[in-house]
């Protein structure tokens, strides 16, 4: 599986399947002043408190403001057993392309 995935992809894998790990590593503030539906958010800083609530057997996206957090975050993840995806270019990219 690829460790990158753009947002047009991330956008269609998110309307075909539903069982989807999505996480926003984005500050609480950032989050909650431009939410994704469907995303739960657990800020980068607070991710490895939170990785025993997460589930290793569902496919996980990543997003965070511009691609970088989400890579720290996917190396944490991968750390601890959990395959994931960074959604490149992050909210900044899905603001762009998605919700224009």
């Amino acid at each position: 599986m690829e460790k990158e995935i753009t947002v047009i992809e991330a956008r269609d894998l998110i309307q075909a399947e539903k069982d989807l790990q999505l996480i926003d590593v984005r500050s609480q503030e950032a989050f909650e002043a431009e939410a994704l539906q469907g995303f739960i958010n657990i800020p980068l800083s607070k991710l490895s408190q939170e990785i025993p609530n997460l589930d290793s057997r569902r496919r996980t996206l990543i997003i965070c403001s511009d691609g970088d957090l989400s890579f720290q975050a996917l190396k944490l993840l991968e750390s601890c057993g959990i395959n994931g995806q960074v959604i490149r270019g992050g909210y900044s990219d899905w603001k762009k392309i998605i919700n224009r």
